[in-house]
């Protein structure tokens, strides 16, 4: 990737501002009024339209606004003063609660997602009116002089005027080496600065910015697809093209046998194709779904998690396998200096001579990393006795630093493996090294040579002087939280970049099951790599490439990986990660590129997300099939009157209306529904979550289809006297005998009303007290309505079915039908479940 910087903004006047005193205010002003500020343009979350598309206007919304369009009309157009003209509306409420409830979600995330992208925004020092100030990266305009050090993270493509630089564009170019930057040399947004400090000037800010781009290319990752959202979208595509079909089908029939000929038929005709294509859709799922994925990132909020993506809670919940850092997670990233072990046996050098040495080397790299700060801390600043000609900075791919200086000696500090020493020398220091790293510690040698440093890598033989030896602090609730994930069946990968034998210790002693299957992949390719990655726990001396190798070769192996990261160097792996998540301390790359951001950088709080996660998607796969029960009983019940109609060439509508669906739709399906999403679960999630919501929502289906046509079948039986004596005819009841037809429809509501509740108590199984006081609360609710309602109003209700038109022998048909259909039901599901619990057990 190559940019000539010198193209850059040609259409705008240019400043050359001094290095000592940078823009003076009225450039600056000037700067903003030109729109040369750098502001970020890419969207946070979804966008206005998104929100509202995602909300209002999906195809199942747009069906139902326009079925009450028509039950408005009908009612108006009726002109019966009893009847008003919201009768059979009631499922706009819930359609409408829904909208809101779903607008409010994504509304509140926004802000949250907004709220998160300033906090995450970052500060820089710039020079302006020949002082240094601190401004929000946001807010830096074209030809800024900006100051750069190690650890920063560059805001905007610049020129370095002064100082030297090794920088990461891994997240750039997607080369993982640290790359030099000298003057005039260009720098990339998003690149990391691994060591080194400079003076730039900004060359190109806001939409004409290389982090702009890299942003979106962040967010248009494509990874593997949400289950849910997968299995969703095949869902209602197929029952939209269905539910389009017999729309099309039922109302050419109903037209062709004139049922469609005048108003007053339309009128007529209005009601009982709303009572289907209604309970035909099932507008609430994907409703749920969303809410109880939004809820689920406002709940992780306040665990210290910001999701930057919804459908992640379940990817992470999923999660089989989670590779970790030693440092953030394990330890708590803090560092100090155990003991210096002289390896000068002719005691010219001492310890206090070894701390003077590597204050020098640290002073004259300028490294500012955590260990770096640990020396400092351990061994003060340089007093100024030697005066460095070059440095050489510490980079992930050397793992050492060193100073040449005027004295004509070079030192140098860092990992054993990475220095040139004599053989005897070697094969001694790793004695002493193994010995230390043993117990956990980290281990740096002091060494010097004669040579000088040139280009940006030490090959010389080197003599050792010392062993710094430096203890991480292991977190306190380390043991407790790995023991969390190894009880609910998460297997832990420890993937770092320090010597084998200390990661492998630390990783022993928190309880890592496995931690001593451990293997050093220096020197190891990529498919030697992708070979092993199943076979170990422990990866130590890991390049950014063997770790995106190592994801990918989980994954291939069917896992579903999780991945923890804060740098650049994690941005390969982060990306193939099912699920991915930074720290907030981390990169500005790391973080644009993760799902889930540790906005407290609090490790611990994993086991609390993970749950939550499992808690969100389990609770969905056992809920989701009471919506689909509706939604298939409907279409079932409306083909077998189609054919009926079309075979015997006679008018047979369908006979419910959408209120005789008000209890089913509220007790039997949206409040217990929401319920049990809210209580927690944080068993494993299991594979095939659309079959297994069909298996429950079919077989219940079937059930409440038999129960209405037992309903309809005992008033056919009545004319021949099998069950009671002397009524009429199938025809006459449906056609001719209103009293006779809300019979049938009453006791066929009140049965499938009832029996909606066998359905949600196979859903609730096995029973937990919750689960057990969300059941016995709905079936209490609707019994009282049910009683109140017919005492009060027995003809005119909210029901729509007529309680005068029962008799003592239809109760008791009530009670028949119910016993019998649930008993046979609980039965079946009984055997079924107990057959599959001894099946897991073989």
């Amino acid at each position: 990737m190559h940019v000539h910087h010198e193209q850059v903004n040609q259409e705008v006047e240019r400043f050359n501002p001094p290095v000592d005193s940078g823009l003076t205010s009225e450039q600056v002003e000037q700067r903003i009024k030109e729109n040369q500020v750098n502001i970020s343009h890419v969207t946070v979350g979804k966008s206005v339209w998104e929100i509202l598309r995602s909300n209002v206007f999906t195809l199942f919304n747009t069906m139902l606004f326009i079925i009450a369009a028509f039950m408005i009309y009908a009612n108006v157009a009726d002109g019966d003063p009893r009847t008003k003209w919201y009768t059979g509306t009631f499922f706009m409420l819930i359609l409408l609660s829904n909208i809101i409830i779903g607008l409010y979600q994504d509304i509140k995330t926004k802000r949250l997602m907004l709220k998160m992208s300033v906090l995450n925004r970052g500060t820089i020092e710039v020079i302006r009116d020949g002082e240094v100030k601190e401004i929000d990266t946001s807010e830096i305009v074209l030809d800024d002089i900006c100051r750069l050090k190690s650890g920063d993270q560059v805001a905007v493509d610049s020129v370095v005027l002064e100082g030297y630089l090794l920088v990461d564009e891994s997240c750039v170019t997607g080369e993982s080496r640290s790359v030099p930057k000298n003057e005039g040399d260009f720098l990339y947004s998003g690149s990391i600065v691994s060591s080194g400090k400079c003076i730039m000037r900004a060359e190109r800010v806001g939409k004409n910015n290389s982090m702009e781009a890299l942003s979106i290319k962040a967010r248009s990752v494509k990874r593997n697809p949400s289950h849910i959202l997968k299995s969703l979208k095949i869902l209602f595509r197929v029952l939209g093209i269905v539910i389009l079909f017999a729309a099309t089908a039922i109302i050419t029939t109903y037209a062709i046998h004139g049922g469609l000929s005048t108003e007053k038929d339309f009128i007529n005709a209005i009601r009982p194709f709303a009572g289907q294509f209604v309970a035909m859709i099932p507008a609430g799922l994907y409703l749920l779904t969303s809410v109880a994925l939004v809820s689920g990132i406002l709940s992780l909020y306040k665990k210290g998690a910001y999701v930057q993506e919804l459908y992640s809670i379940e990817m992470l919940a999923r999660s089989d396998v989670l590779c970790v850092d030693k440092t953030g997670t394990i330890t708590s990233g803090n560092m100090h200096v155990k003991a210096v072990d002289v390896f000068d046996k002719t005691g010219r050098i001492n310890e206090n001579e070894i701390g003077h040495i590597v204050a020098n080397i640290i002073a004259a790299t300028g490294d500012e990393n955590v260990t770096a700060q640990a020396l400092k801390d351990k061994f003060g600043g340089p007093d100024g006795s030697l005066v460095p000609i070059k440095s050489l900075a510490f980079n992930s791919e050397n793992k050492y630093s060193g100073a040449s200086f005027t004295t004509g000696i070079t030192y140098v500090l860092g990992a054993l493996e990475k220095l040139n020493f004599d053989p005897i020398q070697r094969d001694e220091l790793e004695k002493m090294v193994s010995i230390w790293a043993s117990k956990g510690y980290r281990v740096m040698v002091v060494a010097k040579g004669t040579e000088e440093i040139s280009g940006d890598c030490y090959l010389e033989q080197v003599y050792p002087l010392a062993l710094i030896i430096l203890e991480e602090q292991i977190k306190e609730d380390a043991v407790k939280t790995f023991e969390w994930f190894k009880n609910n069946d998460v297997e832990i990968k420890v993937i770092s970049g320090d010597n084998l034998m200390t990661v492998s210790s630390i990783a022993q002693s928190v309880g890592i099951p496995n931690a001593n299957k451990c293997i050093s992949l220096e020197n190891m390719s990529i498919e030697e790599v992708k070979q092993i990655a199943n076979e170990y726990t422990v990866f130590c001396r890991v390049s950014p490439e063997q770790k995106e190798a190592i994801v990918m070769s989980l994954k291939e192996n069917g896992r579903t990986v999780a991945m923890t990261g804060d740098g650049v160097n994690d941005i390969l792996a982060l990306k193939h990660a099912d699920c991915s998540i930074a720290m907030n301390s981390g990169s500005q790359s790391a973080k644009n590129i993760s799902h889930i951001v540790l906005r407290n950088n609090n490790f611990s709080a994993m086991p609390d997300i993970v749950a939550e996660g499992r808690r969100v998607i389990n609770n969905l796969t056992r809920t989701g099939s009471l919506f689909l029960t509706k939604t298939f009983f409907a279409i079932t019940l409306s083909l077998v009157f189609w054919i009926v109609s079309v075979a015997t060439q006679n008018q047979y509508s369908y006979p419910f209306s959408t209120n005789n669906m008000l209890v089913w739709e509220v007790f039997g399906i949206g409040l217990s529904a929401f319920f049990i999403a809210l209580e927690p679960n944080s068993a494993p999630i299991k594979r095939g979550f659309l079959r297994r919501i069909l298996k429950r929502a079919i077989p219940g289906a079937l059930l409440i289809v038999t129960a209405v046509f037992i309903s309809y079948l005992a008033y056919i039986v009545q004319d021949r006297g099998i069950m009671y004596t002397g009524v009429s005819s199938f025809g006459y009841i449906t056609m001719e005998s209103s009293l006779m037809r809300y019979g049938a429809t009453a006791i066929a509501v009140i049965s499938f009303s009832l029996l909606s509740f066998v359905v949600l108590f196979i859903v609730c199984r096995p029973l937990s007290k919750y689960r057990a006081i969300v059941l016995s609360s709905a079936i209490a609710i609707t019994v009282i309505m049910f009683l109140l309602i017919g005492f009060l109003s027995p003809e005119n209700n909210i029901f729509g079915i007529n309680f005068n038109s029962l008799t003592y022998e239809n109760l008791l048909l009530i009670g028949v039908i119910v016993i019998s259909l649930a008993s046979i039901m609980i039965f079946i599901q009984t055997i079924i479940y107990n057959v599959r619990k001894e099946m897991k057990k073989k």
